[in-house]
């Protein structure tokens, strides 16, 4: 699948929490991603606009919350290619656009905003394409998040890369599942490049039962694209670790992100890579010298939007 320009992110050892473990603990530093912020969103985005840049679309619609990650890297990514980019931006708490450095950044790259609620998200969808179908503008509507054949394939890539960089094989891979697009594309691939390793995805919103229609539903595009059989055999979900719910935390988790930070230097946020890092503290096999890879997906605007509150 073509995708627009960029180069691999790196896989570092985490020393400090390899010791403290006895296991052999990677990164991959996604958050590190080069363009847009970073981040699992920004990945996604190069293979998800490719298109639009091929067919000179002039107008992106999407609709996302005012923490939307992906709502920032599509700004950002849409500001460079000279894309217009029209969001219906929703929330039930006006709170958050005041607490967003996503949402601050999406207003500083020009993107235009809709406001409404949720309740009202798919009308207001709706009339925004009828108005830039009146202007006689091409565009193209993207659901929100990434979700999409182009959203998972590019984490299904992503291990292809992560094959290239690492020697040997890998016993464990831990990562947070959010709408799930990561985690599936993340599963396909580890059944092609490293069919031993165990996935464990660890949910920062929803149970089990809610998220595995929408995992097999993603799974389905990467299986139709390439042909193969994929499928979750190699996932552990784990939802014991919601903590209340998407965005909530706990002050144990708060002392991990702490911890992280302060011993390797690497930022991993409350909403996402920080509850991921958190769940594997509870679950990775201690003192067995595994290999066990963490990814780290980003989150760096939710963990500093959230620096008053914690």
């Amino acid at each position: 699948m073509k995708h627009l320009d960029f180069f691999s992110t790196p896989v570092e050892r985490l020393d400090y929490f390899s010791k403290l473990w006895g296991v052999n603990l990677y990164c991959k530093r996604d958050d590190l991603f080069m363009a847009a912020g970073g981040g699992s969103k920004a990945r996604m985005l190069q293979y998800i606009l490719y298109p639009l840049v091929r067919d000179k679309v002039e107008v992106l619609i999407t609709a996302g919350g005012p923490c939307s990650n992906y709502n920032r890297a599509a700004a950002l990514m849409c500001a460079r290619l000279g894309i217009k980019m029209r969001l219906i931006s929703y929330t039930d708490n006006e709170a958050e656009y005041e607490m967003s450095l996503n949402h601050y950044l999406v207003r500083l790259a020009g993107v235009e905003l809709t406001f409404c609620s949720k309740r009202d998200v798919p009308e207001t969808i709706q009339d925004v394409i009828k108005l830039t179908e009146k202007e006689g503008r091409s565009y193209r509507y993207l659901y929100g998040g990434g979700k999409s054949l182009e959203g998972v394939f590019a984490y299904y890539d992503a291990v292809r890369e992560l094959r290239g960089q690492l020697r040997g094989e890998l016993d464990e891979v831990y990562v947070a599942c959010g709408t799930g697009t990561t985690l599936t594309g993340i599963c396909a691939g580890m059944r092609e490049y490293f069919p031993e390793a165990v996935v464990h995805g660890i949910s920062v919103a929803r149970s089990w039962d809610m998220e595995k229609e929408v995992l097999e539903e993603d799974m389905a595009y990467i299986k139709d694209y390439t042909g193969k059989n994929y499928d979750f055999t190699n996932l552990k979900f784990h939802d014991e670790f919601l903590l209340g719910g998407y965005g909530k935390t706990s002050e144990e988790e708060l002392e991990v992100i702490r911890e992280v930070v302060s011993k390797d230097g690497m930022l991993v946020d409350p909403t996402y890579s920080g509850k991921a890092f958190y769940g594997m503290t509870k679950l990775i096999p201690k003192g067995t010298q595994k290999n066990i890879l963490f990814w780290n997906t980003g989150g760096i605007m939710n963990l500093l939007s959230q620096k008053q509150e914690k």
